[in-house]
Parts: C-alpha cells; sequence; structure tokens
C-alpha cells in the first residue's frame, strides 16, 4: 500500500492505515503502534523496550489524530506496555470528537467573521494545539517577515524555530512570542525556547529561553531604536594591539622563518608579474611564470630529497647552464645524423618508429642535456659524495629545461588559438599541463639520471656503465611518454616514473653499500 492509499484509509478510521502511519512516525523512538476500532473508540497499544514517556506520547497522539481528522473516531485510548510485561504500564483516553469538530471549524472557511475565526483559534491553541498556535504566531509575525517555521511542544516546554531573510531580531521576536503566550494562557506550557536563524541556514543564530507566566509585557520597539548596548560593551574589551599585533607583523624575528619567506614568495609573486605584464611579450611572461611554477618544486623536491649538500650558486648554475649552454647544443645535434633520422621518425605515422624516434632522439639528447652540468661541475670535480645531492641538482637542472621549453611551447599554443586550431579552454589546459606538471617529470627524469651519476662518483671504476644505466632508464621513460603521452598509457608511465624515482631514494643507502662494497673488491 501507497503513502497516499494508507493515508486516505487512515482518514476513514482503518485501524491498520492507522497503525501503519504510527510506526512510521514513531520509528525513531523504537516504539511499536498497533491500533484496533471498538464502538468509534481507537485502541492503540504501544510496546517498547523502555517504558513510554506519558506525557509526550498522549500529546504526540493527541495532536497526530487530530490532524488525521477521521470521522468515526470519537475517543482513543492508549495502553503502553513494556515488551516481555503482560501488563501496561499505564493508559490514557481523550475524546478526538470535540477537538476534530473545532479544528475543523476553524480550518474551513464559512461566513462567520474574523473575529469568530480568532476566537476558535485562540481556544485550540489554550488547548495546546500546536497548528493554533502556528497560525496565531503567523499572524503575529507577519509585519516583521519573521516566519515561525517549527513549532512542537514537549512535555511543558513549547520549542519555536522562527526564520527571516535576514537574522530575526532576538530581543523584538522574544518581546512579541511573550506577550502572545501571556494572551493565550496555554496551561499545559511553562516554558519557551525559541530558536532565530536566517533563511537557508542549518545552525541556529541564536537561542532564549524564558517562563509562561503573568509578567509585565516587554515592549515591542523597533530594532533601530534598541541597540544592544552589551554586545558594543563587549567590543569595547578587546584591545587593538591584540587585534592587529603591528609590531609582531613588521619584527625582524618573523621574516627569518623559510615558511614565511615561501608564502610571501609564492603568495604575492603572481600579482607582481601582473604588474608588469602590460608592457611585457609572451615570451618574458611565460619564462617568468615557468620559473615561478618551477620554484614551486623546487621547494618540494627539496623536501623530498634532503641533498647532503646545498648551495644557492651550484643550483642556479646547473638551471641556468642548461637553458643557456645545453638547449643550444641540443638544438645543434638535432641537425646531426643520426639524429635527423631519429626526429624524423617521431612524425611518422608507426609507432614503433616513432618509439625509437622518441628513445633513441629526443629521450637521449634531452636527458644528456639536463645531465651534462652534473658531470661538468660535480662529478668531474669530486664534489659528488652521496647520490641524493646529484640527484637534486640533477632535477634543477630538468626544471630548467622545463622552463625554457615551456617558452617555446607557449608560443605554439597562442598561435593555435589564434588561428583557431584550439579554443580558450584547451588553450588554458594546456599551458596549465606544460607549466604546472610537466616540469616536474622533466626534473624527475633528471634526477634519475643525476642519482646514477652521484652513484658512479661512489664506484669510479664502473662509471661508465652507472652512468649510461641512469641515463638509458631517463631516456626510455622520456621516449615512451612522448609516444604515448595522449592515451592512458602516458598517464601510467608518468606515475611509475614518480613511483620508481621514490623508490631509487628509499633504497639509496642499500645501493650506495653495495656500490662501497664493489668498489673495495674491485668491480
Amino acid at each position: 500500500m501507497t503513502q497516499p492509499n494508507i493515508l486516505e484509509q487512515a482518514k476513514k478510521g482503518d485501524p491498520k492505515a492507522i497503525s501503519s502511519l504510527l510506526n512510521r512516525l514513531l520509528i525513531n523512538q523504537r516504539i511499536s503502534a498497533e491500533a484496533t476500532l471498538q464502538d468509534n473508540c481507537l485502541l492503540v497499544w504501544l510496546k517498547s523496550h523502555q517504558i513510554p514517556n506519558q506525557t509526550t506520547l498522549v500529546a504526540f497522539m493527541r495532536q497526530s489524530m487530530t490532524k488525521l481528522g477521521a470521522s468515526t473516531i470519537k475517543k482513543v485510548k492508549i495502553y503502553a506496555q513494556q515488551v516481555d510485561e503482560d501488563f501496561p504500564c499505564w493508559e490514557a483516553e481523550f475524546d478526538l470528537e470535540y477537538l476534530n469538530t473545532n479544528l475543523e471549524q476553524a480550518r474551513t472557511v464559512t461566513s462567520n467573521t474574523h473575529t469568530q475565526t480568532q476566537l476558535q483559534l485562540k481556544q485550540l491553541a489554550s488547548l495546546g494545539n500546536v497548528e493554533a498556535i502556528t497560525s496565531i504566531l503567523n499572524n503575529a509575525f507577519q509585519k516583521q517577515n519573521i516566519k515561525p517555521t517549527k513549532i512542537s511542544i514537549v512535555k511543558d516546554t513549547l520549542q519555536i524555530l522562527l526564520e527571516s531573510a535576514e537574522i530575526p531580531n532576538q530581543s523584538l521576536s522574544t518581546a512579541i512570542l511573550r506577550k502572545e503566550l501571556v494572551r493565550l494562557k496555554i496551561e499545559s506550557i511553562r516554558i519557551v525556547k525559541v530558536y532565530g536563524r536566517e533563511l537557508q541556514q542549518e545552525i541556529p543564530a541564536w537561542f532564549q529561553q524564558f517562563e509562561v507566566g503573568v509578567c509585565k509585557l516587554t515592549p515591542v520597539i523597533p530594532v533601530k531604536s534598541a541597540p544592544n548596548t552589551e554586545f558594543l560593551a563587549t567590543l569595547r574589551t578587546f584591545k587593538f594591539e591584540s587585534i592587529v599585533p603591528l609590531k609582531d607583523v613588521l619584527s625582524d624575528n618573523l621574516y627569518n622563518s623559510n615558511t614565511v619567506r615561501l608564502l610571501l614568495l609564492f603568495g604575492l609573486f603572481p600579482l607582481a608579474v601582473s604588474l608588469i605584464a602590460r608592457t611585457s611579450g609572451l615570451g618574458s611572461i611565460a619564462f617568468i611564470l615557468g620559473i615561478y611554477y618551477s620554484s614551486i618544486w623546487g621547494v618540494v623536491l627539496y623536501d623530498l630529497l634532503k641533498p647532503t649538500v646545498f648551495s644557492w650558486t651550484t643550483t642556479v648554475k646547473c638551471s641556468f647552464f642548461t637553458v643557456l649552454v645545453g638547449i643550444p647544443i641540443l638544438l645543434f645535434l638535432q641537425k646531426v645524423p643520426p639524429f635527423t633520422l631519429l626526429y624524423t621518425a617521431v612524425r611518422q605515422e608507426g609507432i614503433i618508429p616513432q618509439l625509437i624516434g622518441f628513445i633513441l632522439g629526443v629521450g637521449v639528447l634531452e636527458e644528456s642535456c639536463k645531465a651534462l652540468p652534473i658531470y661538468l661541475f660535480l662529478l668531474r670535480t669530486g664534489k659528488l659524495k652521496d647520490p641524493l645531492t646529484s640527484a637534486f641538482y640533477g632535477a634543477m637542472s630538468g626544471l630548467g629545461f622545463a622552463v625554457a621549453e615551456g617558452v617555446g611551447y607557449s608560443y605554439r599554443y597562442a598561435e593555435s588559438l589564434v588561428r583557431g586550431q584550439s579554443d580558450f579552454g584547451f588553450y588554458v589546459l594546456i599551458n596549465t599541463i606544460r607549466f604546472v606538471s610537466l616540469p616536474l617529470y622533466h626534473a624527475i627524469w633528471a634526477g634519475i639520471c643525476g642519482y646514477f651519476i652521484g652513484l658512479a662518483a661512489i664506484n669510479p671504476s664502473r662509471q661508465g656503465s652507472i652512468i649510461f644505466i641512469g641515463l638509458t632508464v631517463s631516456a626510455v621513460l622520456h621516449g615512451c611518454y612522448n609516444t604515448f603521452s595522449n592515451s592512458i598509457i602516458g598517464f601510467g608511465i608518468l606515475a611509475f616514473s614518480i613511483l620508481l624515482f621514490v623508490t631509487y631514494l628509499n633504497r639509496s643507502q642499500q645501493i650506495v653499500s653495495e656500490m662501497e662494497k664493489a668498489e673495495q673488491e674491485g668491480f
């Protein structure tokens, strides 16, 4: 039986339908209900593992049966029984005919005057009828554009939720409620709890509780003429120095923190670039933004690698050597056989020629270009002592390469956009990938090669072989990604590159021990 059919049958006085509705309403209280009808009297058995609260359930049943308005039911008897007990723990009854008659009169628009309707509502409200109380309070708050959205009675407590487009004024709302409730003289209500909140907000902005009684009414005055002096007095207790500690903000100690410096750099750098953007060309802006994003990855990689020996001079030297010397050498070698043939192969349609061209051509040349400053400035000078340091500087060289490459690609993307070959969405996406994501992978592949150069410093007797292995691993990963960059395979290659690099770092102590042992044994 569907919900509308159950409700329709319940209004006709069907005890099974009434039982079904009651069980749905009481399921959260873990109370089961069973109803029967005898001589216009509804018998309701309520069962629970704990003794049901009599006051709450009688009020609930009175309200529910009044709302139902079943004309065949004149009286309701309630029997509350604890599970596994043979006799009811309490029972109660009330006449329904009088309540239904008055409620129907209050709901039906007749020829009675407005005054008679209000008297009927007031009479029902004085008996604790929630619908009548709601109707009266809606009229009382109508001018203030405040709506009592939820009203309930629990034992001797009336709970009211007030909502408005703005947070309802607490003093004004409480005064109106106190005035109306004193006039209604609801004997069953002793305490009133009021909650005020803004529309579409879940948490009330304020709460007020008071007792109902014959007392002097709080005058209802406009909000503007009733300032909250207590709130203003509380605000005055705060000192300006505590809220805005200028001395601490401008102190030298604050700026000695590397974390603060990084926050200022990464937070303000793009805004500083925007100040010169109108007077700079595309290449300059792309180069500056490339340095910005690569610097972020540089901080991440420094924290990951924790190089034993760190020098700003060496970091800048490795990065700019790759940009100013390594890339020109790379561009020259691309025109020298056999690299000319290998670079031509990457533009063919077959996967095999592309794979060979990307690995032996693009991969070998670009990874050699990034590894060159590590070999010249660290390995040949004998400054390398561990693979983590060389991996870090290799990664910095890779970031420098990525910045320079990003500038070149930014021109291609701009031309593609101008010619209508790509839309704005793709232009934003491809630039984000080029400047944010790809620098990390250039750094990781160069870091892997740099890692093996560091191992070669520990095991010089096998130096050539170790460097060859590192260059091969980097070139293969680089070339495979370029070949499958437009498919899910390329995504997997990038993920594998990160995991392989981190694995090398985690096993560095073990591998260093093996290399030292091999060197001692003459291998």
